[in-house]
């Protein structure tokens, strides 16, 4: 049982360990103008489709009537 344990405990941890770098390495590449270059490169081809764009305005937003 302790040998399950601490298998399920380095298991864990190495994942832990993976998700720290790979958010690491996502914060690299976006600092470094890559996303926004493969993204341009994506639509380019055809194979992003951009969701339609919001208003940046909060005016422009439809008010809700709250009853």
């Amino acid at each position: 049982m302790l040998k399950l344990c601490l298998q399920l405990l380095v298991c864990v941890t190495i994942a832990l360990r993976c998700m720290v770098i790979f958010g690491h390495l996502r914060k690299l590449w976006m600092a470094d103008g890559l996303a926004a270059e493969f993204r341009r490169e994506l639509r380019r081809r055809g194979l992003l489709m951009t969701p339609p764009a919001l208003p940046r305005d909060a005016r422009a937003l439809p008010h809700r009537a709250d009853p």
